[in-house]
C-alpha cells in the first residue's frame, strides 16, 4: 500500500504468494516448487528487465480510481487478472512486483480439482490472447507488446515444439524411425534437462527451500507434472475451438488445512 501512495506512477502492486498447505500431497509439492520458481524467474525476472510484472490472482492492491477508471473487469475472461493488467499498462500505469510482501494461499489437493483451474487459467489466457492479438502493434507500451508475444508462444509455439519433441523422443527410444540428421542431440537433451534443474534449484534457494527433497521432487517433475500441462492445453483448445464452450468461472474446491510444524515455522 505505501508503495501506491509513494509513487504515483504505479496503478497496482503484487507480492509473493507462497503454498499453505505445500507438504499435503504429493500435488501440492509439486505445485509450491512450481509457484516459488514462476515467481522468482517470471514475475521477479520481467520486472527486473521489462519493468513488466501481472497481476496475480491474489495478494495484490490497486488503485479504486483507476478501476472505475478502467470500467472495471471484463466479465468475460476466465483470467480477469492478466487481462487488466494490460489495459492497466495501457493506461499508463506500472504494476510494481514486491517480493517482501508476502500472503499465503491453499493450492489444489487433488489431480481433478488441479486440471479445472488449469484448464480456466488456460482457456482465460486464450481469450486475451484474442481480444489483444490484433492490437499488438498499436500497444503504448512496447515492452507490453513482447510480453504478450511471449504468452502467445508460451501456449501455443512452445507447446507445439514440446509435443513435436516428445514425439520424437518416445519414437526414437522405441526404435520406430532412426533420426539420419548428424548432431549431439542426446547431449543437448541431457544439457537441457540438466539445465531445467539447476534453474530450480536456483529459484528455490531465494525461499531457502532448495533441499534434496524438493531436488528429487524437480527431477520426478520434469517428466510427470510438466508433462501434463499439455494435456491441459489440449483440454482447453477441445473446449474453445471445437466445442466452443461457453465461459463459465468455476471456484477453485478448498480443503481443510492441517498446520504441521514445518508450516507453523513458515508462516
Amino acid at each position: 500500500m505505501a508503495q501506491l501512495v509513494l509513487h504515483p506512477e504505479l496503478g497496482a502492486v503484487l507480492g509473493k504468494f507462497r503454498t499453505v498447505n505445500k507438504n499435503a500431497t504429493l500435488l501440492t509439492r509439486f505445485i509450491n516448487i512450481e509457484t516459488l520458481s514462476f515467481q522468482s524467474m517470471l514475475q521477479a525476472g520481467r520486472s527486473q528487465l521489462h519493468n513488466i510484472a501481472t497481476l496475480p490472482g491474489t495478494n495484490f492492491v490497486m488503485r479504486t480510481a483507476l478501476i472505475r477508471q478502467l470500467n472495471g473487469w471484463d466479465e468475460e475472461a476466465l483470467t480477469e487478472d492478466s487481462e487488466l493488467s494490460i489495459r492497466i499498462y495501457e493506461e499508463g500505469y506500472i504494476i510494481k512486483y514486491i517480493p517482501y510482501a508476502i500472503t499465503y494461499e491453499q493450492e489444489p489437493q487433488e489431480w481433478g480439482v488441479w486440471i479445472r483451474q488449469r484448464m480456466r487459467w488456460v482457456r482465460g489466457n486464450n481469450y486475451v490472447i484474442a481480444k489483444f492479438f490484433r492490437l499488438i502493434p498499436h500497444f503504448k507500451n512496447r515492452r507490453l507488446r513482447f510480453d504478450l508475444l511471449y504468452t502467445l508462444a508460451l501456449y501455443y509455439v512452445f507447446f507445439a515444439a514440446i509435443v513435436i519433441s516428445d514425439l520424437l523422443f518416445v519414437v526414437s527410444v522405441s526404435r520406430l524411425v532412426s533420426i539420419a540428421l548428424p548432431g549431439p542431440y542426446t547431449a543437448v537433451w541431457i544439457l537441457a534437462f540438466f539445465l531445467f534443474i539447476a534453474e530450480m534449484l536456483v529459484t528455490l534457494s531465494y525461499d531457502r527451500e532448495d533441499t534434496l527433497r524438493n531436488l528429487a521432487l524437480t527431477v520426478v517433475m520434469y517428466f510427470t507434472y510438466c508433462q501434463l500441462w499439455m494435456v491441459v492445453v489440449v483440454k482447453a483448445l477441445w473446449s474453445d475451438v471445437v466445442r466452443k464452450e461457453k465461459r463459465v468461472w468455476s471456484k477453485t474446491e478448498r480443503f481443510e488445512v492441517v498446520h504441521t510444524p514445518e508450516t507453523s515455522h513458515d508462516l
